[in-house]
C-alpha cells in the first residue's frame, strides 16, 4: 500500500466513524463490532438502528455494510428527489440487496410501495427480515429474481456473505468484474424475469425506478418495451462497465422515451450514477 493510499484509507475510516455516530443510535455497539470483524472476533451479523428508528440487519462484512452508509449517511441517491411530491408512489427496486434503499423510502412516507427484485438467496433472506422487523410487509414485496432480457434462468456469481457485489454471469464470465470475499463465492442458478413482466406483476404502474444490478441494466432496459416506461417519472441508476455496452447509448435510449438526465456522477469510464426525469429537475 502506497503512502497516498494509506492516507486515503485513514480518511475514509475516520469519515465512517463520524457518520456512524451521527447516523445510528446504537453507534457504540456498531463501532465495537465492526472493529472486531477486522480481527476475526466480531459477530456474524450487525443491527443498524438509525436515528429515525429504521432497523437494518446485515452480515458483518464490508460489502454488506456499505449500503447502510450509502443510503442513511451519504444519501447517495438523494431520497427527497427520488420521493418527489407527497403523493402515492409505486417504486421498482432492481438489485435490492438487504433493503436499505427500499426501507429508507418506505419509512419516509406511508404512501410509498416498493417492488424489490433481488436474486441472491442470502441477500433476499436479510431483505425479508428487514421488511418484517420494520413492519413494512404491507408496502414492500420481495421477488427473488434477477431482472434480465428474458424470463427464465441465469447464473449468478453470488457472495454468501451478503455483499452488494454479486453479479450475473455471461459466457463464463461476470458482466462486471468482482473479486471480493473469495472464500464465500459460489455460482448459483437463479430465476430471471423482465421489466415488462415486473410491470405486469405489479399492483400499479411504476412511478420511480431504481437500478443497481452490476451490469444487468443494459439487457433489462434494451429488452423492455418503451411503452412500459410511460408511467415512470424518475429513474436513479448505477451503470457499470460491460463489454460491448455504452452509457452514452443507454442514455440516448432513455432520451428517446422522454427520460432525460438531470444529474450525473462518474468515477471512471463506464461506471457512474445517473438521475433521469420526465419532468422538471
Amino acid at each position: 500500500m502506497t503512502a497516498s493510499t494509506a492516507i486515503k484509507r485513514v480518511g475514509y475510516e475516520a469519515r465512517r466513524v463520524t457518520q456512524t455516530r451521527r447516523t445510528f443510535a446504537n453507534w457504540p455497539v456498531l463501532l465495537r463490532q465492526m472493529a472486531g470483524e477486522r480481527f476475526g472476533r466480531g459477530p456474524d451479523t450487525l443491527a443498524f438502528v438509525t436515528r429515525s428508528g429504521v432497523r437494518m440487519t446485515c452480515p458483518n462484512v464490508p460489502g454488506a455494510r456499505l449500503p447502510m452508509y450509502e443510503q442513511f449517511a451519504d444519501d447517495c441517491y438523494g431520497r427527497d428527489w427520488v420521493l418527489g411530491p407527497d403523493q402515492p408512489l409505486q417504486v421498482l427496486d432492481v438489485g435490492s440487496h438487504v433493503g436499505a434503499f427500499a426501507m429508507n423510502l418506505a419509512s419516509a412516507r406511508p404512501n410509498v410501495h416498493v417492488e424489490c427484485y433481488e436474486p441472491s438467496p442470502e441477500s433476499a433472506k436479510y431483505l425479508r427480515r428487514n421488511i418484517g422487523q420494520n413492519g413494512l410487509g404491507a408496502r414492500i414485496r420481495v421477488h427473488e429474481y434477477a431482472m434480465a432480457a428474458t424470463v427464465g434462468a441465469a447464473l449468478l456469481d453470488d457472495n454468501s456473505g451478503g455483499s452488494v457485489h454479486n453479479g450475473l454471469v455471461r459466457d463464463d464470465h461476470r458482466l462486471v468484474a468482482g473479486d471480493d470475499a473469495q472464500g464465500h463465492r459460489a455460482t448459483l442458478t437463479v430465476k430471471t424475469t423482465t421489466f415488462d413482466q415486473a410491470l405486469a406483476d405489479a399492483p400499479a404502474p411504476f412511478d420511480v425506478v431504481k437500478m443497481d444490478c452490476e451490469g444487468g441494466e443494459y439487457d433489462l432496459v434494451y429488452a423492455s418495451s418503451p411503452q412500459s416506461w410511460d408511467s415512470v417519472q424518475r429513474v436513479v441508476m448505477e451503470y457499470h462497465p460491460v463489454d460491448g455496452e455504452s452509457w452514452d447509448e443507454l442514455r440516448s435510449w432513455f432520451e428517446k422515451i422522454g427520460l432525460r438526465v438531470v444529474r450525473h456522477k462518474s468515477d471512471r469510464p463506464g461506471l457512474g450514477t445517473a438521475w433521469l426525469t420526465r419532468g422538471a429537475a
